[in-house]
Formats: C-alpha cells, sequence, structure tokens
C-alpha cells in the first residue's frame, strides 16, 4: 500500500501529491498512463500531468513515446539503493559474491541496468589494499569497462545507437573507446563471445572481466566482474578470473528478481 487514500489528495502539499503519484508505480500493474492515474486518485488532469512531467525530468520516471505511458525511472533505483542492500535476496547475492571475492582474492563488483543508466549496486573490496570500484549507486558510461559495455550490450540495439548519437567520449586510458562503430563492434564481441573484457580502458594499469547475469524475464540486466591490478601474465589471469565467474554464474542467477 502507498500509505495515501483519495480523500487525502485535497489537502496534500506539492511535493505530498509528487511522491503520492511516484508510489503508485511500485505496485502492480507498475506502468500507468495520465488517465489512469486521474480515474485511481481523483487528482485533475493538469496536476496528474504537471507532476508525471517534473518526475520525468528528474530520472524518476520514464515515459512511453508510443502509448504515453510511465513507468519507473533510473533514479528511483540509484536512490533506493540504500533500502535494496537490506532486501533477503541482496543478502543471498552478497554471500556469493563474497564466495568469489575469497576465490579470486581480488575486488568483485556487480551492477544493473534499468532504462538507459547502468548503476552499481555491489562492490567487494576485502582483498585489495587499494579501492579499485565505485561504491554502490554510482553510475557507469557505456563505452569503457566491464559494467558499462556488458550492459549495453544486451540493451535494445537501436535505442543504443540513438543515446551514442548524442554523445562524445573522452579518452581516460590507453584503450578507452571513443568512437561510435568501435563501441558498437565491441557490443557485437561481447554478445558472440558471452563475457567482457576490460583492459585499461577506464584507468591504467587496471584490467578486469565480467560475465552477462539473466534475470528472471530472460533479459540480460545484470553483470558480476572482477577486477584487478595489470600484472605480467594478465591474460591468464584474466582467463583463471573468468572461469571462476562461470563457475557462480547460475547460483547467482538463481537470487536474481
Amino acid at each position: 500500500m502507498n500509505g495515501f487514500t483519495k480523500k487525502d489528495t485535497d489537502t496534500m502539499t506539492s511535493l505530498e501529491k509528487g511522491l503520492y503519484l511516484l508510489s503508485l508505480f511500485a505496485e502492480a500493474p507498475y506502468i500507468l498512463t495520465v488517465a489512469d492515474i486521474v480515474k485511481m486518485t481523483g487528482l485533475n488532469r493538469t496536476t496528474v500531468y504537471r507532476n508525471l512531467s517534473s518526475l520525468e525530468e528528474q530520472g524518476l520516471l520514464i515515459k512511453d513515446g508510443k502509448d504515453k505511458s510511465y513507468k519507473i525511472g533510473p533514479m528511483t533505483y540509484h536512490l533506493g539503493n540504500a533500502y535494496l542492500i537490506n532486501s533477503s535476496f541482496k543478502d543471498d547475492l552478497l554471500t556469493v559474491l563474497e564466495k568469489i571475492g575469497k576465490e579470486s582474492s581480488e575486488s568483485v563488483g556487480m551492477a544493473h541496468r534499468e532504462g538507459d543508466k547502468v548503476v552499481s549496486i555491489f562492490s567487494i573490496e576485502t582483498h585489495q589494499p587499494v579501492k579499485i570500484n565505485d561504491r554502490p549507486g554510482v553510475f557507469y558510461p557505456m563505452n569503457k569497462g566491464c559494467f558499462g559495455k556488458g550492459l549495453m550490450a544486451y540493451y535494445d540495439e537501436k535505442r543504443v545507437k540513438e543515446i551514442l548519437h548524442g554523445l562524445t567520449f573522452k579518452k581516460t586510458a590507453e584503450n578507452t573507446l571513443t568512437k561510435t562503430e568501435d563501441i558498437l563492434k565491441e557490443y557485437e564481441n561481447i554478445r558472440k563471445q558471452g563475457y567482457i573484457e576490460s583492459i585499461e580502458e577506464t584507468v591504467p594499469y587496471v584490467m578486469g572481466t565480467g560475465i552477462p547475469l539473466k534475470s528472471r524475464n530472460g533479459k540480460v540486466e545484470n553483470v558480476v566482474a572482477i577486477s584487478f591490478f595489470k600484472q605480467k601474465d594478465y591474460m591468464k589471469k584474466l582467463e583463471k578470473l573468468r572461469d571462476i565467474l562461470f563457475k557462480y554464474k547460475r547460483e547467482l542467477e538463481l537470487y536474481l528478481p
């Protein structure tokens, strides 16, 4: 339940109305139109549209261009990470990630794609003297690193091209991808081989390998990856770490919503 009733809307402030409308998307059917909300709440159409537009501008909602419906946006996921960490399936995932960290003796992380955004949801750093992974809640770029590349590789291809068309990228390390054609080719390679590699793409001397994870809806919405500092035999190291990730792939997918 969202905690409000229809009669409460008459005395709500503007902020309360916005939060109330946002809360409606946390319950089935999860996708609503302006007309749906007007019927549900008793608020007038102008008020509903104004609030939904504001929520969309902030990334809290996403609007479907075809049927004009709305659904939860990536910023909602971003803000809700602290709460999500405490949910039961998160505890199960953390247990598996900790096992991966112990077996690999390296930094382990997990990221999730929500809409057009890729966000960090877990970071295990117990085996590194220097922090490599980003804290939960940080967004990743789509042109570099295991998380950004891996999750956008399995996203809607048409939408990916639309996003890339409006972006420019700067090199942050020797192998950072900056050209659209190179990024799309990398996505294709990721889909063909079924795993991701990042070799000095984000910052110098940092390597990483990751694998895609399918949610219960059959879509790739999460990637788990291991990162480490460059060493002489790093290609063998990447292969060894990838084998560890595949070993735990099925177990991780069992706990995904």
